[in-house]
């Protein structure tokens, strides 16, 4: 009985795929066609995703979405299903796929430096927050850059240069996702505590500095290692930030004041002209041989001081970034990571490897450094568990790589595959760990209420 339904629903998507022509005819027309059917899969596949992911598993909504891109890939759908797969994902509408997955990171960035709030996270302890985010950065990428020729040396496809790979890979076991950690925070109703503040503040800085790693990370590989053309790359991308930070900035949110009516409402034109703004940016930085997404960053930074704009640009824009542009990147990280890939024990043990250096490294440098700095050693452990939750933020560098040609298709599977465990082990772990530290400070500040 089982297998007469699932005969029936692979007839059906076959026959939805292969008969997928608009009644108005045209080659435009039956691509948006395609590209529509493959919307609603996409859609359709995460929300069941995320649904398992956060009532069953435990997890949160972007581990959901990091799920359903790979199972819509070659490493689940494609195993079953090859040529459905094939039909469904046609290279005819990957151009529109690859423009559509890329916006969406630009206007991800432009979000992500928005919510770094510079005064807030420095508030807190600055020598704690300064040793952790140091220390959770630091030993990872000196642990990574000198494991890379290791797992370089094990590489079975056409190996990428040795310099540019151990630069990637050392950047792959640095990352942390501040949005996924916040989350964490949030649905733990955590956000609130000391930790959380520790840890987010910490990753929050670390998340700048290794953006702007990133940027001169690519403008190092794209220079090709020529120190004339890197020198010149580097000068003008600190250039620019001067003068978005300087220039731009000020006349921006001089504007935006302007633009914000009563009661506090983003006038359609303000958003018109703020995304017209963001494109621009990206368009400079990718110019100037670093990378779009960098530029969407910066220009996120400079305005992150007016929370007022940051609370409606969220309100108005983030929702359609976060249920259809994200998708879209999830399910062309899915598209590229195939786990046949790893076709031995071998290729398995390398993976286990890499993911013990990456936690190791990232948990290492931070727990040592909290407890450097005088936290107990309940709070170090939370620290060093939370810095892991890599999720959304590894899949941007190693996309970046992969697309620079730096990591090769096993290596990027297998990165891959330790950003999707690495966050899914630490969510329970901090669930457990934090809670009583939650009930500590809740117990306390009904106390204070009643004083």
């Amino acid at each position: 009985m089982l297998e007469t339904w699932s005969a029936a629903a692979y007839a059906a998507v076959v026959h939805a795929i292969t008969a997928s022509r608009s009644a108005v005819g045209g080659s435009a027309e039956q691509l948006t066609c395609l590209f529509v059917l493959q919307l609603i899969v996409i859609l359709a596949v995460t929300r069941v995703a995320v649904w398992v992911g956060t009532r069953v598993l435990g997890q949160t909504a972007v581990a959901g979405e990091i799920l359903a891109g790979l199972m819509l890939g070659p490493s689940l759908f494609g195993a079953l299903f090859p040529n459905v797969m094939h039909d469904l994902f046609a290279p005819s509408t990957s151009t529109i796929f690859l423009g559509l997955s890329q916006l969406g990171l630009v206007m991800l960035m432009f979000q992500i430096g928005l919510e770094f709030e510079f005064k807030r996270s420095l508030s807190q302890s600055r020598r704690a927050l300064t040793m952790i985010s140091i220390g959770s950065i630091a030993l990872p990428f000196a642990l990574g850059y000198w494991t890379a020729p290791w797992f370089w040396s094990h590489l079975p496809d056409v190996r990428p240069g040795l310099p540019a790979f151990r630069l990637f890979f050392a950047m792959a076991m640095s990352i942390t996702a501040v949005p996924i950690l916040g989350r964490i925070m949030m649905e733990l109703h955590a956000s609130h505590t000391r930790t959380a503040a520790l840890t987010i503040g910490a990753a929050a800085i670390d998340d700048v500095a290794g953006w702007l790693v990133l940027g001169v990370a690519g403008a190092i590989v794209s220079s090709a290692f020529d120190l004339g053309s890197l020198v010149t790359r580097i000068v003008a991308l600190v250039v620019y930030i001067v003068v978005v930070l300087t220039i731009v900035k000020p006349f921006a949110l001089r504007q935006i004041r302007r633009h914000v009516s009563m009661p506090r409402r983003l006038s359609q034109r303000a958003v018109g002209v703020m995304l017209l703004g963001l494109l621009v940016s990206a368009e400079i930085t990718s110019r100037l041989g670093v990378f779009a997404i960098i530029g969407g960053f910066i220009l996120g930074f400079a305005l992150h001081e007016d929370r007022i704009f940051v609370e409606l640009w969220k309100e108005r824009v983030s929702s359609v970034v976060d249920t259809i542009l994200l998708p879209i990147f999830f399910v062309y990280t899915g598209l590229r990571t195939d786990v046949s890939a790893l076709h031995d024990g071998q290729a398995w043990l390398v993976c286990a490897a890499v993911c013990a250096v990456a936690f190791g490294g990232k948990f290492g440098g931070a727990y040592l450094s909290a407890r450097a700095a005088g936290e107990d050693r309940r709070c170090a452990l939370v620290v060093g568990i939370c810095m892991n939750t890599r999720g959304l933020m590894e899949l941007i560098v190693l996309n970046i790589g992969y697309d620079l040609g730096v990591l090769p298709k096993q290596m990027f599977t297998i990165l891959v595959v330790m950003a999707l465990v690495s966050t899914l082990v630490a969510t329970p772990l901090i669930r457990r760990l934090i809670a009583p530290e939650r009930v500590r400070t809740e117990v306390l500040g009904i106390a204070a209420a009643r004083e």
